[in-house]
């Protein structure tokens, strides 16, 4: 059998941990798994940070469901599908238990949070498990993951303006091609293949040879960079130049970061330099 989620005593022990910390679970979660989403997320009005914690921790919970090679020897994709219909019924309204699943349930009964967008965040994992065919498929998933979450944290900040969530969701879905271009070797050799199989294609590769642990060729790795630099790039041409509102310009952050990591175009050290971080912060001081 396979288990979906952390035991009683994982849950208890997290619990403790933020506790002794003097944060949230979800915080702690959020802080110590993505700390680029935490970092821009600190930027938001006080009232909003808590939720994008939230949401930040539960978008990590979705992509674990992705890369797990020894899950998937055992029950192929399965394994991660479960996980996912797991948070799918979370969403929904049931009462699994988990350290930020009433606070992920009440962000959506309170409405503030659309259903619909995180079920997107849903769907794109579920998209990817299943096999991105082309890049139009993948830029639905990028669209709908990374882009999902960032528009989720929009909302939950008060942003309504459809043209506004749009933006966000654009410079989020931005912001995942250029983490993928940055960790794009230690994603795939992790077992996720976030990639479309066209892309693989003329090397005889496939994205279920990737999850099953096939080793990528290096001579690969440049070739599938600058395509997901190009996507990225064309992410934020569509987001607009324009100025948003401070707390959408908040939500939209991690544009920032995509924009750095886009013009890099290879391979960067896994933590963040001073200068990453001071341009997050130029943009919400002299924008």
């Amino acid at each position: 059998m396979i288990a979906a989620t952390p035991g009683p005593s994982a849950k208890g022990a997290s619990a403790r941990r933020a506790a002794g910390a003097g944060v949230s679970a979800a915080a702690l979660a959020a802080r110590r798994a993505d700390p680029d989403r935490f970092l821009c997320a600190l930027f938001l009005p006080q009232a909003a940070r808590e939720a994008a914690f939230t949401l930040i921790a539960f978008n990590h919970e979705t992509v674990r469901a992705l890369g797990s090679m020894q899950s998937r020897a055992v029950a192929g994709p399965m394994a991660g599908l479960i996980r996912l219909q797991w948070w799918r019924e979370i969403v929904q309204g049931a009462a699994h238990p988990h350290d930020i699943a009433d606070p992920l349930r009440a962000l959506v009964a309170q409405g503030r949070v659309r259903a619909e967008t995180l079920l997107g965040i849903l769907d794109a994992r579920e998209a990817e498990l299943d096999g991105l065919a082309d890049w139009p498929a993948w830029r639905d998933a990028m669209r709908g993951g990374a882009g999902g979450v960032q528009a989720a944290i929009a909302q939950a900040a008060g942003v309504t303006d459809p043209g506004q969530l749009d933006a966000v969701a654009l410079n989020g879905a931005a912001y995942g091609a250029g983490g993928l271009a940055r960790h794009l070797d230690r994603v795939l050799a992790g077992g996720r293949c976030p990639v479309p199989d066209g892309a693989l294609a003329e090397s005889g590769l496939s994205g279920d040879a990737i999850r099953d642990g096939a080793t990528v060729p290096a001579a690969l790795l440049p070739a599938l960079r600058a395509a997901l630099c190009r996507e990225g790039a064309d992410f934020l041409a569509r987001a607009g130049a324009g100025r948003l509102p401070r707390v959408a310009r908040a939500a939209a952050l991690p544009g920032v970061l995509a924009r750095r990591d886009l013009a890099r175009q290879g391979p960067a050290p896994a933590a963040r330099g001073l200068g990453d971080r001071l341009a997050v912060m130029a943009a919400m001081a002299f924008a």
